[in-house]
């Protein structure tokens, strides 16, 4: 469920795209929340832009990325996908960012 009734379209995304992330992101055992940061999180994206996810969960490893990863590669969406474990991540700076300005797809 998409937190605070974020649209797709606000995402820079068709329905259908975020659909087709959200199905990823099930797929994957161990994913608790995700949020889309970055520049479609910001609505500074361009029509080509990619897609920045912070995943977190339980227990979660590189392998739970490269699935999220492969899963959308392999899909129809026209996008890159960039994955990251959010409590892996060092930055400080992209910490708070994620934080203030994230868009949470996906939360129990």
């Amino acid at each position: 469920m998409l937190k605070n009734n974020i649209e797709a379209h606000s995402l820079g995304l068709k329905p259908h795209q975020l659909a087709l992330v959200l199905e990823a992101l099930h797929d994957v055992r161990g994913i608790k929340k995700a949020t889309i940061f970055g520049s479609r999180a910001l609505g500074t994206y361009q029509d080509n832009s990619d897609i920045d996810i912070a995943i977190e969960g339980e227990a979660l490893s590189i392998d739970a990325v490269a699935l999220v990863t492969d899963k959308l590669e392999y899909s129809s969406l026209p996008f890159n996908v960039d994955v990251v474990i959010k409590h892996k991540i060092k930055s400080k700076e992209l910490l708070e960012h994620i934080e203030r300005f994230g868009c949470v797809i996906l939360e129990p």
